[in-house]
C-alpha cells in the first residue's frame, strides 16, 4: 500500500457513520447546516436502500473521519447512472494529506457504479477550480426570467429596466397539466425513454419531487395540442419580503414544448401574484423561451435584480456554474444536484 493508505481507509459510509458525518458537516463545512442538524432530512438525501452515498476518508489510527463527499444520483438505473457531487470537504489540519480532499474525489468513480460525473454550483471560482483539475467543461448557465406586467411595486426583484414580454405565435399551442402522483405521470409520460444527460427515472422523480419533506414542487406535463405529452416541468413558488415568485426547477424531455407556454406563464404569475418566473438552465435552446416571454439576464447589460438565495434572502444577483465531461451534451438545472434544497434545519 501506498503511505496514503496507510494513513487512510476511503470508502463508502455506512448507516453507523452518519452521526460522524454529521458532526464532520458542522465542524469543517458550516456549523449550523441543514445536514448537521437534521438527521432525518440527512437520510432522506443521502441513505437509499441501505446505502449511505458519501465517500469518507478514515484515519487509521484514531478511527476518526478527515474527509467526506456526498453524491447524489439522478437514476437508480444501472446502466445510466449519472451522479452529482455535495458536501465535499477535508480536513486540511492536524496533520492530514494535504490534498486529501482531491484524493477522495479520484477514488469516488472504483467505489461506486457511475455513467457521468455533473457539478452545479453557486461559487464560479470553486466550479472553475474543480472543473479544470478533473479535465471537466465548466460553464455558467443562463438565467431566463419575464415579470408579471400587472406588478409595479417589486419587493423581491430589482427592476431598474422594464420590459415587455412578447409571446411568440405559438404561445398557447401547448397544454400543461399538473401531475401530483408518479403513478398518473408513468401512465401519460415514458420520462425513462429519454436518454438524457444527466439521466432520470421515475423513482427519482418520485424521490426527489413527490416525497420531497418540505417543498411544495408543481410537476406538469407538457404536450402540443392532440399530442402525447412530451416534457415534464417541474416549478416551486418561493415567498420572501412579503411577496412571491415562481421558479422553474427541472425540465426534462422536449424543449419546443417550451415555445408554447407564454399564455400558461402568464396566467401562473398572474393567479399567484407572483412577481416573476425565473428558470437557471444550460444546454437549452434559448429560441424557446424568448418565445415564451423570457429574456437571459445576461443579455443587454441588464441590470435587473432576479435573487436566487431565498433561505435566507439575499437581495441580489448570483451566477450559477456547472461542468460536465467535455463533449457531453448536457442540460443542466436549478434542481440538480444540491442547488433546489434548505440549508438550514426547520427544528
Amino acid at each position: 500500500m501506498s503511505k496514503f493508505d496507510d494513513k487512510y481507509s476511503v470508502r463508502l459510509a455506512t448507516e453507523d457513520d452518519i452521526d460522524a458525518i454529521m458532526a464532520f458537516i458542522g465542524k469543517y463545512w458550516s456549523p449550523g447546516h441543514l445536514m448537521s442538524k437534521d438527521r432525518k432530512y440527512f437520510e432522506y438525501e443521502f441513505l437509499i436502500d441501505g446505502q449511505v452515498n458519501f465517500v469518507i476518508a478514515v484515519d487509521r489510527a484514531t478511527n476518526t473521519i478527515q474527509g467526506i463527499r456526498g453524491l447524489l444520483f439522478s437514476s437508480y438505473h444501472k446502466e445510466k447512472r449519472d451522479y452529482w457531487g455535495s458536501l465535499w470537504k477535508a480536513n486540511t489540519g492536524d496533520g492530514n494529506y494535504p490534498l486529501l480532499g482531491t484524493e477522495i474525489r479520484k477514488r469516488t468513480e472504483s467505489l461506486i457504479e457511475c455513467r457521468h460525473n455533473l457539478g452545479v454550483g453557486q461559487n464560479i471560482n470553486t466550479t472553475m477550480i474543480v472543473g479544470s483539475r478533473f479535465k471537466k467543461q465548466i460553464v455558467r448557465l443562463n438565467h431566463f426570467y419575464r415579470l408579471n406586467p400587472e406588478i409595479n411595486d417589486f419587493k423581491i426583484a430589482v427592476i431598474k429596466n422594464d420590459f415587455s414580454a412578447m409571446f411568440s405565435s405559438l404561445s398557447d399551442s401547448v397544454v400543461a397539466e399538473r401531475v401530483t402522483d408518479i403513478e398518473t405521470l408513468k401512465s401519460k409520460f415514458n420520462i425513462e425513454a429519454i436518454d438524457a444527460i444527466p439521466y432520470k427515472d421515475n423513482r427519482f422523480i418520485r424521490h426527489r419531487y413527490f416525497d420531497h419533506p418540505w417543498y411544495d414542487y408543481q410537476l406538469y406535463l407538457l404536450s402540443h395540442k392532440g399530442k402525447k405529452a412530451s416534457a415534464l416541468m417541474v416549478m416551486r413558488q418561493v415567498e420572501a419580503a412579503g411577496a412571491h415568485a415562481l421558479r422553474i426547477i427541472d425540465y426534462i424531455g422536449d424543449q419546443s414544448a417550451m415555445a408554447g407556454l407564454g399564455s400558461f406563464f402568464d396566467n401562473a404569475v398572474r393567479e399567484n401574484n407572483c412577481e416573476y418566473v425565473d428558470f437557471y438552465v444550460y444546454g437549452f435552446n434559448p429560441e424557446y423561451l424568448h418565445a415564451a416571454g423570457f429574456k437571459n439576464r445576461y443579455d443587454d447589460n441588464d441590470e435587473n435584480v432576479i435573487p436566487n438565495y431565498f433561505e435566507p434572502f439575499v437581495q441580489n444577483n448570483k451566477d450559477m456554474s456547472g461542468f460536465f465531461d467535455i463533449g457531453s451534451k448536457v442540460t443542466i438545472c436549478k434542481g440538480d444536484g444540491d442547488q433546489d434544497r434548505p440549508n438550514y434545519s426547520r427544528n
